[in-house]
């Protein structure tokens, strides 16, 4: 199932709680589709799916507005990254009208986020890792951008070398500073690199999101994309370092 799907049962139910739900009554979601959709999608509601729908696109509107303009490709972007359907545009289009116009700030919604995936750190990394996506959409991520992710990120309580991470976790950085995407150093020994990448193979598995609860197709492509990369990453080191 689409995670977009929770965002008609989220708004008509009052499903979800805290600003994020009241955003999403506000924009008119729930008017979107047929009342048998919305009963349907209530039945099968999964409450952290919801937020998580909810709160990527709050929070990508407001990255897209932080430099003062939304571009198309940001948008465009948006819409690639996450696979939205045809039949779910309507419903996010108003989320993300309503976010990019209300005049609250971002923290809020960031705070809400985290409060809900606290004990899952690897969804609030998969958040950060989404903005930084439509961050270098159009090529360059701009300063106010940049200050935006971060500032989001503190309110999820990464640190800094997690920031520069997933700042780093991108395809083309594979080859260019595979180093970067483990968060490790040119210089650390092989023993301390192994660690780190098996504690971040660990924790970023797959299974572990499922096992969380989370079954929502998207979401588990994303996690199953940034674990492939963490191995290719791995597989670059051992390459550079000559270990087989």
């Amino acid at each position: 199932m689409s995670v977009w799907k929770y965002l008609m049962a989220a708004s008509l139910g009052n499903m979800i709680a805290g600003p994020l739900g009241a955003l999403a009554f506000t924009a008119g979601a729930f008017f979107i589709g047929g009342k048998k959709n919305f009963n349907k999608a209530g039945n099968n509601f999964n409450q952290q799916q919801g937020v998580y729908a909810i709160g990527l696109i709050v929070l990508a509107a407001k990255l897209a507005k932080s430099d003062g303009q939304v571009t198309s490709d940001e948008i465009a972007k948006f819409k690639k990254i996450f696979r939205i359907p045809q039949s779910d545009l309507k419903q996010v289009a108003a989320i993300w009208k309503q976010a990019a116009e209300t005049s609250d700030g971002f923290e809020v919604y960031a705070e809400q986020l985290y409060q809900t995936f606290r004990r899952s750190p690897q969804m609030l990394e998969q958040i950060i890792l989404g903005l930084f996506e439509i961050g270098y959409a159009d090529h360059e991520l701009s300063p106010p951008e940049l200050r935006y992710i971060k500032k989001v990120s503190n309110i999820f309580k990464l640190d800094q070398q997690t920031f520069n991470r997933l700042r780093s976790s991108r395809p083309e950085f594979v080859k260019e500073d595979p180093y970067k995407v483990l968060g490790v150093k040119k210089s650390d020994n092989i023993t301390d690199i192994k660690k780190a990448y098996r504690s971040l193979a660990r924790k970023n598995h797959p299974d572990v999101i499922r096992a969380k609860g989370i079954t929502d197709d998207s979401i588990i492509r994303k996690a199953k994309e940034k674990f492939q990369l963490i191995n290719d990453a791995y597989e670059q080191i051992l390459k550079i370092k000559g270990i087989k």
